[in-house]
């Protein structure tokens, strides 16, 4: 059996708001004894005078990452507004192996502030956040506690502990190259549709995941999570939820010639939820708004399934990363009578080093498309209000990554029909996403 690469590096992929599901680093640079090279220039704080390095041969990786969000919609929304919100994340890596003596197990433990205020809830009026990095809660938060281990050569994964759910599932290394919550993060139609069933970083909940690498090009992986991922404000209370368990499963192949002969990723997934939902023509955030003085229709179970595309479109040269991707995903919970937004879809187009003499950049276009329930939409008409029909968003950034530890991504937002309802003027919004890997 083979020790467990350390994923390094593993801060800027966290500052992104996303964690590999595996927690495995194929592109890292390994060690003869096949362990992942540390790199201190991927770091503003360097190496700690040697003491970085050190640690890293023990068994720790250590971590901090800051990442803000500053937005402005100059035009459409309710109003016209400017915001800023930031994540400050802490992480710590410890290899069980090299500290002491277990085999092919890893400790990862992560913690959270962010503060700031929504733009989509304070000005535009839209469903989803044009700022991924709002939610969960804008306090500190201890978030994953998730102990790993590696067997038969990494072909088969266990994960357990404190996890958040969609580190693992519904997830696309190409996602957080956006700065919407459209996009960024995972699909977004689950967490309306399942209210607090669903957990995402910063929230983490009890949890285990099982990943088959079934053959060198095709994998299968199974989890089960609490399905309360309300909790407390700051990740603490560690009892369990009394609503039910969150079942998902996914498979996948990872050819390295699919379509036009380049790589590409495929897979599916479905997740089954045993808890109780509201009924969303009765209960709107709570609130019996359209059949008032009635008690709140509450169904059993929740389900959904959903695809994942990525797919390198054009390369510049064998082995290299540089070129075209693209990705498109597609997420359906049928039950409209549960689902506040039973279809969601979105996708986008990712080149890197678009400009010769600006190599590790990466220019990306992308949207997303949710779509409000039809029995929302009837019940909504019937009580004399207006329908919500479907939001759309689009984005259009660029990456400057100035240094490996350093990036800044202006983006340019347009929201079209926000929160699904014609009476809130399509929205423009600018900013950009600033991260640090300290």
């Amino acid at each position: 059996m083979t020790a467990l690469p350390r994923p390094l590096p593993l801060a800027l992929l966290l500052s992104l708001g996303v964690l590999p599901p595996a927690l495995a680093c194929d592109d890292c640079p390994k060690k003869s004894d096949g362990t992942t090279a540390f790199d201190s220039g991927d770091y503003l704080t360097g190496d700690w005078g040697g003491y970085r390095e050190k640690l890293h041969d023990q068994g720790v990786d250590i971590s901090a990452t800051y990442t803000a969000e500053p937005e402005w919609n100059p035009v459409g929304g309710e109003s016209q507004s400017a915001s800023y919100v930031h994540n400050i994340g802490l992480n710590a890596l410890f290899d069980l192996e090299t500290l002491m003596g277990i085999p092919n197990t890893t400790f990862l433990i992560q913690g959270s502030q962010r503060s700031g205020n929504s733009l989509t809830e304070e000005a535009i009026g839209n469903a989803i956040s044009v700022q991924q990095l709002y939610g969960g809660g804008q306090t500190y938060r201890l978030v994953e506690m998730r102990i790993s281990n590696d067997f038969y050569d990494d072909r088969l994964h266990f994960s357990y502990g404190r996890l958040s759910t969609t580190n693992d599932f519904m997830a696309s290394q190409f996602y957080c190259q956006f700065v919407t919550n459209g996009i960024c993060g995972q699909p977004t139609a689950p967490f309306f549709n399942m209210s607090n069933g669903l957990s995402a970083y910063p929230v983490a909940v009890w949890g285990a995941m099982t990943q088959v690498q079934t053959t060198k090009h095709s994998y299968v992986k199974a989890g089960v999570y609490d399905g309360d991922a309300t909790g407390d404000d700051h990740g603490a209370d560690f009892s369990l939820g009394d609503d039910g368990v969150l079942l998902i499963g996914e498979m996948g192949l990872r050819p390295e010639e699919g379509l036009l002969s380049l790589p590409a990723r495929y897979s599916v997934g479905a997740f089954y939820h045993t808890g109780d939902f509201s009924d969303v023509a009765r209960d709107i955030n709570g609130n019996n708004l359209f059949l008032s003085g009635l008690p709140a229709q509450q169904d059993s179970n929740q389900e959904g399934f959903y695809t994942i595309i990525e797919q390198m479109l054009y390369r510049e040269q064998e082995g290299s990363t540089q070129g075209l991707n693209g990705f498109f995903t597609f997420v359906i919970s049928p039950d409209t009578e549960k689902s506040t937004m039973p279809y969601f879809i979105n996708g986008g187009l990712i080149y890197e080093g678009l400009f010769p003499e600006r190599s590790s950049d990466k220019t990306a276009l992308g949207f997303y498309t949710t779509w409000f329930s039809d029995d929302l939409r009837d019940a909504q008409e019937a009580a004399g209000l207006e329908g919500q029909t479907a939001e759309t968003g689009i984005e259009l950034n660029h990456q400057f990554q100035f240094t490996p530890y350093f990036y800044l991504r202006p983006d340019i937002q347009y929201i079209i029909t926000p929160n699904g309802l014609s009476s809130i003027d399509n929205a423009l919004v600018l900013g950009c996403e600033i991260g640090v890997t300290f």
